[in-house]
Protein backbone atom coordinates (compact mmCIF):
# COMPACT_ATOMS: atom_id res chain seq x y z
CA UNK A 1 0.00 0.00 0.00
CA UNK A 2 1.73 3.62 -1.01
CA UNK A 3 1.70 6.28 1.70
CA UNK A 4 -0.23 8.44 -1.57
CA UNK A 5 -3.44 5.47 0.13
CA UNK A 6 -2.84 6.41 3.61
CA UNK A 7 -2.52 9.64 4.25
CA UNK A 8 -4.79 10.48 6.88
CA UNK A 9 -6.30 14.19 5.43
CA UNK A 10 -7.84 11.31 2.52
CA UNK A 11 -9.20 9.15 5.72
CA UNK A 12 -10.75 12.55 7.62
CA UNK A 13 -11.97 13.62 3.67
CA UNK A 14 -13.97 10.26 3.26
CA UNK A 15 -15.36 10.46 6.53
CA UNK A 16 -16.23 13.91 6.26
CA UNK A 17 -17.85 13.01 2.65
CA UNK A 18 -19.72 9.90 4.30
CA UNK A 19 -21.17 10.98 7.27
CA UNK A 20 -22.38 14.27 5.28
CA UNK A 21 -23.68 12.71 2.39
CA UNK A 22 -26.11 10.80 4.57
CA UNK A 23 -27.33 13.20 6.95
CA UNK A 24 -27.82 15.23 3.76
CA UNK A 25 -30.11 12.59 1.91
CA UNK A 26 -31.49 11.85 5.18
CA UNK A 27 -32.91 15.30 5.50
CA UNK A 28 -34.04 16.05 2.29
CA UNK A 29 -35.79 12.57 2.05
CA UNK A 30 -37.60 13.39 5.00
CA UNK A 31 -38.50 16.90 3.94
CA UNK A 32 -39.52 15.43 0.29
CA UNK A 33 -41.39 12.61 1.42
CA UNK A 34 -43.21 15.84 4.07
CA UNK A 35 -44.16 17.28 1.10
CA UNK A 36 -44.93 15.44 -1.45
CA UNK A 37 -45.63 11.52 -0.04
CA UNK A 38 -42.62 10.35 -2.72
CA UNK A 39 -39.05 9.09 -1.75
CA UNK A 40 -35.44 9.82 -3.31
CA UNK A 41 -36.21 6.69 -5.34
CA UNK A 42 -39.00 8.09 -6.79
CA UNK A 43 -38.35 12.06 -7.28
CA UNK A 44 -35.21 10.37 -9.51
CA UNK A 45 -36.84 8.03 -11.48
CA UNK A 46 -39.27 10.90 -12.48
CA UNK A 47 -36.35 13.71 -13.18
CA UNK A 48 -34.80 11.49 -15.42
CA UNK A 49 -38.02 10.29 -17.16
CA UNK A 50 -38.77 14.08 -17.49
CA UNK A 51 -35.50 15.14 -18.50
CA UNK A 52 -35.86 12.11 -21.13
CA UNK A 53 -36.86 12.76 -25.35
CA UNK A 54 -40.42 12.10 -25.25
CA UNK A 55 -40.27 11.81 -21.51
CA UNK A 56 -39.51 7.90 -21.90
CA UNK A 57 -36.43 5.82 -21.81
CA UNK A 58 -35.84 2.24 -22.32
CA UNK A 59 -35.17 0.18 -19.07
CA UNK A 60 -32.01 -0.60 -18.92
CA UNK A 61 -31.11 3.36 -19.47
CA UNK A 62 -33.05 4.10 -16.75
CA UNK A 63 -31.43 1.69 -14.77
CA UNK A 64 -27.80 2.91 -15.56
CA UNK A 65 -29.13 6.79 -15.17
CA UNK A 66 -30.58 6.26 -12.05
CA UNK A 67 -27.54 3.76 -10.58
CA UNK A 68 -30.50 0.78 -9.52
CA UNK A 69 -29.84 -2.84 -10.45
CA UNK A 70 -32.81 -4.61 -12.54
CA UNK A 71 -34.63 -5.50 -9.13
CA UNK A 72 -34.90 -2.57 -7.64
CA UNK A 73 -35.63 -0.53 -10.70
CA UNK A 74 -38.79 -2.91 -11.29
CA UNK A 75 -40.20 -2.99 -8.05
CA UNK A 76 -40.07 1.24 -8.16
CA UNK A 77 -42.09 1.24 -11.93
CA UNK A 78 -44.36 -1.33 -10.29
CA UNK A 79 -45.12 1.22 -7.24
CA UNK A 80 -45.05 3.98 -9.66
CA UNK A 81 -47.48 2.45 -11.93
CA UNK A 82 -50.30 1.57 -9.51
CA UNK A 83 -49.68 5.30 -8.42
CA UNK A 84 -50.35 6.07 -12.27
CA UNK A 85 -47.12 8.08 -12.30
CA UNK A 86 -45.43 5.94 -14.72
CA UNK A 87 -46.38 3.06 -17.18
CA UNK A 88 -43.90 0.45 -19.38
CA UNK A 89 -44.32 0.14 -23.09
CA UNK A 90 -42.81 -1.63 -25.63
CA UNK A 91 -40.13 0.07 -27.26
CA UNK A 92 -40.85 2.79 -29.93
CA UNK A 93 -38.13 1.19 -32.68
CA UNK A 94 -37.68 -2.28 -31.23
CA UNK A 95 -40.60 -4.00 -30.21
CA UNK A 96 -38.54 -6.11 -27.63
CA UNK A 97 -37.55 -3.89 -24.91
CA UNK A 98 -39.62 -1.82 -22.68
CA UNK A 99 -39.66 1.57 -22.17
CA UNK A 100 -40.88 3.75 -18.62
CA UNK A 101 -43.17 6.71 -19.81
CA UNK A 102 -43.55 9.54 -17.60
CA UNK A 103 -47.47 9.84 -17.70
CA UNK A 104 -49.62 13.57 -17.27
CA UNK A 105 -50.22 13.15 -13.18
CA UNK A 106 -46.73 11.73 -13.35
CA UNK A 107 -45.72 15.36 -14.51
CA UNK A 108 -48.28 16.96 -12.16
CA UNK A 109 -47.07 15.26 -9.26
CA UNK A 110 -43.19 15.90 -10.23
CA UNK A 111 -43.43 19.32 -11.34
CA UNK A 112 -45.54 20.04 -7.56
CA UNK A 113 -43.08 18.01 -5.86
CA UNK A 114 -39.87 20.04 -7.90
CA UNK A 115 -40.30 23.71 -6.25
CA UNK A 116 -40.56 22.92 -2.65
CA UNK A 117 -37.32 19.87 -3.20
CA UNK A 118 -35.28 22.98 -5.25
CA UNK A 119 -35.77 25.17 -2.19
CA UNK A 120 -35.13 22.45 0.40
CA UNK A 121 -31.70 21.61 -1.52
CA UNK A 122 -30.81 25.63 -1.13
CA UNK A 123 -32.18 25.75 2.42
CA UNK A 124 -30.16 22.92 3.56
CA UNK A 125 -26.80 22.67 0.77
CA UNK A 126 -26.51 24.96 -1.65
CA UNK A 127 -27.00 28.29 0.35
CA UNK A 128 -24.15 27.46 2.50
CA UNK A 129 -21.54 26.70 -0.17
CA UNK A 130 -19.71 30.00 -1.92
CA UNK A 131 -19.12 29.91 -5.47
CA UNK A 132 -15.95 28.66 -5.05
CA UNK A 133 -16.75 25.75 -2.65
CA UNK A 134 -19.12 24.62 -5.35
CA UNK A 135 -16.35 25.05 -8.22
CA UNK A 136 -14.11 22.65 -5.64
CA UNK A 137 -16.86 20.09 -5.87
CA UNK A 138 -17.61 19.98 -9.46
CA UNK A 139 -13.97 19.32 -10.02
CA UNK A 140 -14.28 16.39 -7.57
CA UNK A 141 -17.43 15.23 -8.33
CA UNK A 142 -17.76 15.60 -12.33
CA UNK A 143 -15.09 13.55 -13.25
CA UNK A 144 -15.78 10.98 -10.66
CA UNK A 145 -19.30 10.54 -11.56
CA UNK A 146 -17.99 10.55 -15.25
CA UNK A 147 -15.87 7.19 -14.76
CA UNK A 148 -18.32 5.63 -12.22
CA UNK A 149 -20.78 5.90 -15.09
CA UNK A 150 -18.57 4.88 -18.51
Amino acid sequence: MSAKRTTPIKGEAWRAYFETTQLLTAELERRLKADSGMDFGDYNILLVLSESPEQRLRLGGLARAIAFGPNRLTYRLDVLERRGWVRREPCQGDKRGLEAVLTDDGRRVFRKASLPHSRDVYDVFLDHLTDEQAQAMLEVFQPLRDRLTD
